[in-house]
């Protein structure tokens, strides 16, 4: 009774806002908060020639996770893959330019049926391991979706509104889990491999342009991985995120999950005492 409540009363809220739920694909934290050394040891900047371009989660010493669309380049409706020399990763600091380590990608796989929205998540394989500290850690990857209606935490590097500024330290929002009825209702195209996020309705918030990849977090566990959004940064309307307990055995498969006791594996490690390289010297 009290899903269809809450639904009912999510469904009534979206249409008072008057606009369609039209998908566009956008890397996007709108209406966060500076989160503190240590509350999101998992996040990391995932840098196109040392440049911020996306999140991702660190889900092993030597495996990332992130979006699909963040290692990949879509022109004329075909996918190339980014040539992972160009890719790196910054763990182990709040800042997006400083601090932590910065370690070189070796290897990205893509989810096989990749293309536009949907299989919209990688694996990335560092060049090195990483040395888990208080800063750095992975998070494990949720078993089952988040329950409905409950609070999720977002975090990323991305822009502070649509078109606006790039933050320096990591931000930080929490949003609405929604029911895969409630969201296919909103948008046709979304279905079981998808998380939907409903901003507050009090503020104006969600993810924006350099949030993509980046984790949604459930319990201490990666429940989403960010995707794209509803017309702007901040719109009222549903934030989407590829479904981690959807992906969780491709992901396994496809990393070193399935063998590895991730805690413990920091063989040829990388930590803030022994590195602080910086590579590349391209803008994008």
């Amino acid at each position: 009774m009290k899903s269809s409540i809450a639904t009912v009363l999510t469904l009534l809220l979206l249409a008072v806002q008057g606009k369609a739920f039209t998908s566009r694909l956008q890397p996007r934290i709108v209406g966060g908060r500076n989160a503190i050394p240590g509350q999101f040891p998992y996040a990391v900047s995932l840098r196109y020639n040392n440049v911020h371009i996306c999140g991702g989660s660190i889900i092993s010493a030597n495996y990332i996770l992130t979006a699909a669309h963040c290692v990949t380049t879509e022109i004329d409706g075909e996918v190339f893959d980014t040539a992972s020399r160009w890719l790196s990763i910054r763990a182990g600091s709040l800042h997006v330019g400083t601090g932590g380590v910065v370690v070189p990608v070796s290897e990205h796989t893509k989810f096989p049926s990749y293309f536009g929205n949907l299989g919209d998540i990688a694996v990335v394989r560092l060049a090195q391991s990483l040395n888990f500290t208080e800063q750095i850690r992975p998070i494990n990857l949720a078993q089952a979706e988040p329950p409905n209606f409950v609070s999720i935490a977002a975090a990323g590097w991305g822009r502070l509104s649509e078109d606006g500024p790039r933050p320096e330290i990591l931000q930080y929002t929490s949003m609405i889990s929604l029911s895969h009825n409630v969201c296919n209702i909103l948008n046709p195209l979304v279905d079981e491999s998808f998380l939907c996020l409903l901003p507050s309705r009090r503020n104006t918030n969600g993810v924006c342009n350099g949030d993509s990849g980046g984790p949604a977090v459930y319990n201490d566990r990666l429940v989403g991985v960010a995707n794209y959004i509803s017309e702007s940064c901040g719109a009222p309307h549903p934030d989407v995120f590829a479904n981690v307990a959807h992906y969780a055995n491709w992901i396994r498969e496809n990393s070193d999950l399935e063998n590895a006791d991730v805690a413990s594996s920091n063989s040829e490690n990388v930590n803030s005492e022994n590195s602080s390289t910086e590579i590349g010297n391209l803008e994008v």
